[in-house]
Parts: structure tokens; sequence; C-alpha cells
């Protein structure tokens, strides 16, 4: 009688150490100033002070890109929201596809990414020309590119990081410009396996250290992180996950809905680069626990959290304490690993 009381206490204590797996506390932000229409995508977020600026699209917008901002009271789990950046008074916008960027100054800046034109921003809500594109007919290029530009960063005046594509699908470099000089040049090729070239196979997020002069980039269909000097030697390449990618996906007009999606998004600060890690499909995003691993800038993973709440599509980090997150239907504030 005395050991079978000792296995049924055993078995509780297991049971209990199991049921009692810690969970991460995340908080719904409260919106509070302008309304925002229902959002179909967030696309970007970025954090500059105590200002997020988030773009987004909405589910009868046709494609077009919004860009707002947001004052953040993570103490009172509060956002206090900016009316539409960019929106002029006969109802059109200046750019359709804003992109905001982090000036060399540490103010927020908008690059379009139809035509590679470089904005300002003024009292909070006007997109000011300031003559300046990434790309214009009189660039020095290696190779044609696309003007569709992606993860864009300051490295000093008038130098600039991003992630650059060619045309008709072909590839992907992170690349550097000079616009004293109007001057393009590649840093690295960026591909994961020699044999898959195409820019579609090797999709992903750009994080840059202006402390460290390094890049960092995450692959969204491969599990993989790596991080590189500026003249483009890979320092450290982390695994995050098991290869999933299925090349014959590449003939499908969406191949991210057929393949597991490793790498969702990325945020940083000068010492820490912290990734959104999914294991699954979009499909499933909805029903599986993602993971934010937060890495150094010499390629350690220096802690994860692997319990978190799903959904969770954005992330943007705050002031080292917390990370703002985009749930699908909210933000999300969530403290830092």
């Amino acid at each position: 009688m005395k050991i079978l009381i000792i296995l049924i206490c055993a078995l509780t204590l297991t049971s209990c150490s199991v049921n009692t797996k810690q969970s991460t506390d995340i908080q719904d932000m409260i919106l509070s100033g302008e309304k925002l229409p229902s959002i179909r995508h967030v696309t970007e977020m970025k954090i500059t002070g105590d200002t997020l600026w988030f773009v987004y699209e909405t589910e009868d917008g046709h494609g077009q890109r919004f860009l707002r901002r947001a004052l953040i009271d993570c103490d009172n789990h509060q956002l206090i929201v900016s009316s539409e950046i960019g929106r002029r008074d006969n109802g059109y916008y200046t750019s359709y596809m804003p992109y905001p960027f982090i000036a060399d100054n540490g103010t927020i800046r908008v690059v379009s990414q139809d035509d590679c034109e470089i904005y300002s921003i003024e009292n909070d809500t006007t997109l000011v020309r300031t003559t300046q594109y990434l790309m214009e007919g009189n660039s020095i290029a290696p190779f044609p590119l696309s003007q569709y530009v992606q993860d864009l960063f300051t490295t000093g005046p008038n130098q600039y990081v991003f992630i650059g594509r060619e045309p008709n699908g072909g590839r992907q470099y992170a690349m550097k410009a000079d616009l004293t000089i109007s001057k393009i040049d590649t840093i690295r090729q960026i591909n994961r396996l020699s044999e898959l070239q195409a820019w579609m196979s090797n999709i992903g997020e750009l994080a840059y250290s202006n402390k460290h002069n390094r890049l960092a980039f995450a692959y969204k269909l491969h599990p993989i992180i790596e991080i590189s000097d500026m003249n483009g030697n890979i320092i450290k390449s982390i695994r995050t996950g098991e290869d999933t990618f299925n090349p014959r996906t590449l003939e499908d007009a969406d191949l991210e809905s057929f393949n597991i999606l490793h790498n969702i998004d990325v945020t940083y600060n000068p010492d820490y680069i912290y990734t959104l890690y999914w294991n699954c499909r979009y499909d499933e995003a909805t029903t599986k626990a993602p993971t934010i691993y937060k890495i150094d800038w010499e390629g350690n993973v220096v802690k994860h959290y692997s319990n978190l709440p799903g959904p969770l599509y954005r992330i943007a980090e705050y002031d080292n304490k917390f990370i703002i997150g985009w749930n699908g239907n909210n933000f999300v504030c969530i403290p830092a690993p």
C-alpha cells in the first residue's frame, strides 16, 4: 500500500511538471488616436525612439501599401495611431509603395518601392521629396536591377545598403549605393544553394548593425541565418531547423504556400538580431507556436522564446525591453528575450 501511494505521488508530480510549462506573457495593445481600417497584411514594422512605423495592406486596397506611425506606451499596453502618411488633400498618395528606413541622423525616411525615390517626413504625415533616388537612369551598376528594393539601411551620409534583385526572376544581392557618385555595387550574392540562383527561392530579411558594421540575412524558405561583413565574407551561419525546401515548387505561382516557412521576420538593434521562426506552412500559422531567437552579431544564440502563443507575423524590437508584434488581428507587446 505504501509503495502504491508513493507511485501515485510520483505520477502526480510528473503530471504537474508537464502541465506547468512556462508561457510567455503577451499583452494586446490598446489602439487609440486615428482609426485603422481592416488590415489584410502588415508588411513592415520599424521603431525609432518611442514611435512604431508600420506599413500595411487593406482588405480592399488592391495591393496598395499604407504607412502610419504610432506612439508606444508599453507600460499601459497602448498605441496612439496617427493618420496616414503621404496622403494628399485630393485623396491621392505621394507613394503607393512606401518603405520606411532609418536615416543616418536617426530620423525616419521613406523610399518608394515603385521608383526608388527617397522622401523625408514633415509634420508627421507629409512626404517631402529629397530629389534623391536610390537608383536612377544614370546610376552606375554592375548589371540591370529591378527598381523594387527591400531592407534599406544607411551606413553614412548618402551611403546605403539594401537588397537588390535582377529583373525577370534573376539573382538577389546584398548591395551598397553611394549617391554622391551615383554608383551601386554588390556586397555578396544571397543564395542558399548554388543550384537555386533565382531570388524567389532565396527570399528573406536583411538586418544591419552600424556598431559592428555587419549584415545578417535570414532565409524564409531555409532554416538559416547568415552573418557577413561588409566585404561579403560570411562570419557565421546559424541553423534554426531542418532543411525542408522542395525545388519542384518553383514551378508553382505561390511557392510559399507549398513549403515550410522558417525565418519569417527579423528585427534588430546594434547589439542583437531577433528572428521570428515558424517551422510551418502559412496556413498552419494560426495553430502553431512560433519561436523568437535572440542572436548576437558574432552569431551566438543568446536566448530564445519557444513557447509563444501564435499566431505572430511581424516583430519590431523596442528599447531592449519589449518586442512589438502583429498577430494578424492586433498589435501585441512581448517582453524581449
